[in-house]
This record gives structure tokens, sequence and C-alpha cells, in this order.
């Protein structure tokens, strides 16, 4: 496969796998991650996920970026739950390599922040399987058929393990703004 060395990135053909995967990894790693708790894992699953991807790019290049992300997404999700399957383990999250958010509007971005960790770290708690839901559901904005044709399970199973973290959910968030409004944690 020819590099963006050798190529201007003007010149980039966009149905090209390249491109595909240039636009497009660092998200689906992200997502791997946040799915594995692992960053080994997470590595491992996103590179087969794009071997996978590479292989039936001719059947899916006409596809839209957004939905060849979804299905390559699907993949890397597949993978982590796999290895996991083998394994029968589950890890922590591994915070190392989070970007640095810079916005102007500090107090938006931290309140944003705070609600996106307390997720994370609520659904870091959750078994594999309701964890790869919660992800896909809440962090990646999957819809319920997507995540159920990803997970490979009915859709109505996709929504009870959303309402039910859902409800699990919500005396956290409550906690949070407890804190925000200056009450105190109980």
């Amino acid at each position: 496969m020819t590099g963006l060395r050798s190529q201007h990135a003007g010149s980039v053909d966009p149905d090209s796998f390249e491109r595909f995967y240039i636009e497009t990894a660092a998200q689906t790693f992200t997502t791997a991650r946040r799915v594995a708790g692992d960053t080994d894992i997470a590595r491992d699953a996103t590179q087969d996920a794009y071997i996978v991807m590479l292989e039936r790019w001719s059947a899916r290049r006409r596809q839209s970026l957004r939905d060849n992300q979804r299905y390559v997404i699907g993949i890397t999700v597949k993978k982590v739950a796999d290895r996991y399957r083998l394994s029968r383990r589950l890890a922590p999250f591994d915070d190392k390599e989070d970007p640095p958010v810079e916005d102007s509007g500090y107090e938006q971005v931290l309140d944003q922040l705070t609600l996106f960790k307390t997720v994370r770290c609520f659904l870091e708690s959750q078994p594999m399987e309701r964890r790869a839901v919660g992800v896909l559901y809440f962090l990646e904005e999957f819809n319920y058929k997507e995540i159920a044709d990803t997970l490979g399970i009915d859709p109505s199973t996709v929504r009870t393990q959303v309402q039910r973290l859902r409800a699990r959910l919500r005396p956290l968030l409550g906690q949070n703004a407890k804190l925000d409004e200056g009450g105190e944690r109980r």
C-alpha cells in the first residue's frame, strides 16, 4: 500500500482506504479503549478491525464515511468482546492517552468533563457486555438497532440494558448536580 509520504494530501483518492483510515482510526481507537479499559487490547482490536475492513473495502468503499466508521467500530467492539470472552476478565480504564481539551468556555467544558468522567467511571464498573452497550449508546450515540447489530443481540435486550444503565446513572448524576449547586455529597 502506498503511504501518504508519496502522495500530497489533496491528491488522495476520496474512495481510498488510506483516507478512511486516517480520518477514523483515532476515534475508533478511543472507542475501543473505552470499551476495553485497556490500551493494549484496544490497540490490538482496532488494528484487527481495520484489517477486516481492508479486506471488505471493495464492497464498502462507496458507503458514507459515517456508515463505514460505525461499521469498523462495530467490528472493533466485537474484537474486544471476543478477547474478554477468552480471558474472562475486566480491566480498569487507562486514562493515559486522553487528549487534552482546549476551550475558552472553561466552566462549561469542566461540567461536561465531570459528567463524562462520571459516566465513564460508572461504565467501567459494569460487566463487559453491559459496558459495551453503555459505551456505544451514551458515548458513541449508536441507536438500539445499531448496537444490537454490532453486538449480535436483540434490540429489546439493548433497550433493557440502556434503561437499567440510566436508572443506575441517575443517582450519580444527581450527586454531581448537588455538588455544582453547592450541596454536599452524602
